[in-house]
């Protein structure tokens, strides 16, 4: 195997520049598959509901799979100076938005169901979600701003914010999914917060990979991914398929 440089932006690089191509677009091709399916039935759900937290969460899985395209992209490009980097940065500040935008839909839920007037919960509800919304945009940006000639160092410790930022948000939704589900009762539905368990692992993965690069790290992240957005999608599927069923009852009553 090649010498690398140190400053790896896109971890495909690691298996080579053949078999990279391979792997990065069939992971591409099924993460992004899965994302835009979980989108479409969140946004039928939003649809139905009419919730406006909602939202989130059909606009935060269309983010990640955008994210996966451009992450695709920078493999083909990894030989462009310009186009590989400018690539990476775009999938990170797109990855780091969709689940800040996910993470919200799932804020604004317990905000909603918290109904209880205070200064200090009504001052929250305003700043944390801009600064959620602010923190994926302004990191990669002051890195462009700083470093406007693609410095990959520049570029590969912003990955590693990010990534972090990844993962205390991903922790959120965790600890919301589990929060909700108990208060429901619902353990039919402890495969939501799994799928979120196995994105989790995915960041935390990529973080190993940062320090050491680490071909098997960067591998259990690509499976991590894989099944946790299998797992949603099963979610959504048995879910849509039930309130499906659910209405033909009904129109058939």
């Amino acid at each position: 195997m090649a010498v690398l440089d140190p400053n790896v932006l896109n971890f495909y690089v690691l298996l080579g520049p053949g078999l990279a191509l391979v792997l990065a677009a069939g992971v591409t091709a099924i993460s992004t598959a899965l994302s835009l399916v979980i989108s479409r039935s969140f946004f039928r759900s939003y649809s139905f509901a009419g919730f406006g937290y909602l939202l989130g969460l059909p606009v935060g899985f269309a983010f990640l799979g955008a994210s996966y395209l451009f992450e695709l992209s920078s493999v083909f490009f990894q030989a462009d100076p310009i186009l590989h980097p400018a690539f990476f940065w775009i999938q990170m500040l797109l990855q780091a938005e969709a689940f800040a935008l996910i993470a919200l839909s799932y804020y604004y839920r317990s905000s909603a169901a918290e109904r209880k007037p205070h200064v200090t919960r009504d001052i929250a509800i305003t700043l944390i979600p801009l600064l959620m919304i602010a923190i994926p945009f302004l990191i990669p940006t002051s890195v462009l701003v700083a470093q406007p000639y693609f410095n990959y160092a520049g570029f590969a410790d912003m990955s590693f914010f990010m990534m972090i930022f990844n993962v205390a948000v991903i922790g959120y939704i965790f600890k919301s999914t589990i929060v909700s589900l108990v208060k429901a009762a619902n353990v039919k539905m402890l495969y939501v917060p799994a799928a979120f368990a196995l994105l989790w692992l995915e960041q935390y993965s990529l973080i190993i990979a940062y320090f050491d690069n680490s071909l098997v790290a960067f591998i259990g992240s690509a499976l991590a991914r894989l099944a946790g957005l299998a797992v949603f999608a099963y979610i959504m599927h048995s879910v849509t398929s039930r309130k499906r069923m659910e209405i033909e009852a009904r129109k058939a009553a």
